[in-house]
């Protein structure tokens, strides 16, 4: 029997305390959070190649190829608000979604929340298991972040 998993947490993008980070406009961070989708290789190096198969006002359908294998997903997009990728519909994590939102709680003061549902895990597996998938989840992210700044601030 399969079972879900609900994880989120935040990163923090513009920090007064940190003088040595550049910081980000919304649309900056925005574009960054952007291009880690529609190149998701640059995350994941077990990513053969993503490309783009259909865009639409506000989605976009991708296939990620990984060895012989591919998965296609679903990305809807709500300019510098959020991201929502959608797993394969024919998938053993048929139902998974991301949500990548920015939050911004006062001018300036920029984070980004992760939102993990993930559907298709056994439903026997100890709290190790999940831990590990959640620092999984947050190492991904960080490294996401450190990417779309790179591209940010590459582009702008």
């Amino acid at each position: 029997m399969a079972a879900a998993l609900h994880h989120e947490h935040i990163v923090r993008i513009n920090d007064p305390a940190n003088d040595a980070g550049a910081w980000l406009s919304r649309a900056q961070l925005w574009a960054g959070l952007q291009r880690t989708v529609l190149a998701p290789e640059l995350l994941d190096e077990s990513i053969d190649s993503s490309s783009i198969h259909e865009i639409t006002p506000g989605k976009l359908r991708r296939e990620i190829r990984r060895g012989g294998s591919a998965t296609h997903d679903e990305v809807e997009l709500v300019p510098n608000e959020s991201l929502h990728i959608r797993a394969d519909t024919r998938g053993a994590f048929c139902g998974s979604t991301l949500t990548i939102r920015i939050e911004e709680p006062a001018p300036e003061m920029l984070f980004v929340r992760f939102i993990y549902d993930v559907c298709g895990l056994e439903e026997q597996r100890d709290e190790q298991e999940d831990s590990a998938r959640c620092s999984a989840y947050h190492s991904s992210d960080i490294e996401r972040i450190r990417q779309a700044r790179r591209f940010a601030l590459l582009s702008g």
